[in-house]
């Protein structure tokens, strides 16, 4: 496993058993993820078969599952995983969800193969700064023509630069341009974090993906991290929400923002 991954995996393992107990409390995430969800569904039918990376407590596994598409889920987190197994026998899901303990350095040595789809959301990617090695895995996954759809975390948050320059904290307002990550401490752990452009995200698979679809996926509403922000102003930032959903694909506006969802098709 790569060495860079090593404190990812033990913030994870860590984080596992409050991860959705804190992710519904926020409802800037779960908006997000509901955006995230109709993109899944306008790319891939039932029957289909999915690669599933950081796949964390099986969130939207689960949900793809019920749409009556098959979930190849993947961790590096062992205790995420246990939880995917877990719940999907208590939602009888079994037969749906396949869960696998793997590193995105690991792919490669999955036997399963010919996937329509692969997802990854909520910036796990973000964990990772060279895709030279994922790129080929995904690339022998994948069908011809099939989908890797990605939610990345955004290097131009507006939001997180007014934010930090209001407070006259100007480290943090442009952190996400350092070109060596910065350190996100999660549960203790020091998580090296690397943010990314759309166009920069997709030069990294460009030999075996074309981009078909950008959306932001955050711009006008403030980052999850700033739940209080929608707390105090919480009839202002649902208006935002819905300019977000109308302006999401439309150029220039889908290129900035919190996050973004890149669409992406094998060659």
């Amino acid at each position: 496993m790569q060495e860079v991954l090593l404190h990812t995996k033990a913030a994870f393992d860590k984080a596992a058993q409050n991860y959705d107990e804190e992710e519904n409390a926020n409802p800037i995430l779960v908006w997000m993820r509901g955006l995230v969800r109709d993109i899944y569904l306008r790319n891939f039918k039932p029957g289909d078969r999915l690669l599933e990376l950081n796949a964390g407590t099986g969130a939207d596994a689960l949900f793809l599952a019920g749409k009556g598409i098959e979930v190849f889920a993947t961790d590096i987190s062992e205790n995420m995983i246990e939880i995917i197994k877990s719940r999907a026998n208590s939602e009888k899901a079994g037969d749906m969800i396949k869960a696998y303990v793997c590193p995105f350095d690991k792919i490669g040595e999955i036997e399963t193969g010919n996937f329509d789809g692969v997802i990854s959301n909520f910036g796990g990617l973000n964990c990772i700064n060279d895709f030279g090695m994922l790129s080929v895995d995904l690339n022998h996954k994948l069908k011809t023509g099939g989908k890797f759809i990605a939610v990345v975390m955004n290097k131009f948050c507006p939001w997180e630069i007014f934010y930090y320059m209001i407070k006259f904290n100007f480290k943090n307002a442009f952190r996400r341009f350092h070109k060596a990550g910065v350190d996100a401490n999660i549960y203790g752990e020091n998580v090296r974090t690397y943010y990314f452009t759309p166009r920069a995200f997709a030069e990294e698979f460009s030999k075996y993906f074309k981009v078909r679809k950008i959306r932001s996926l955050g711009l006008y509403t403030p980052p999850p991290y700033l739940i209080e922000v929608y707390h105090k102003l919480k009839p202002i930032v649902r208006f935002f929400m819905v300019i977000d959903k109308v302006i999401k694909g439309v150029f220039p506006f889908n290129l900035f923002g919190d996050h973004f969802m890149i669409v992406m098709e094998k060659r």
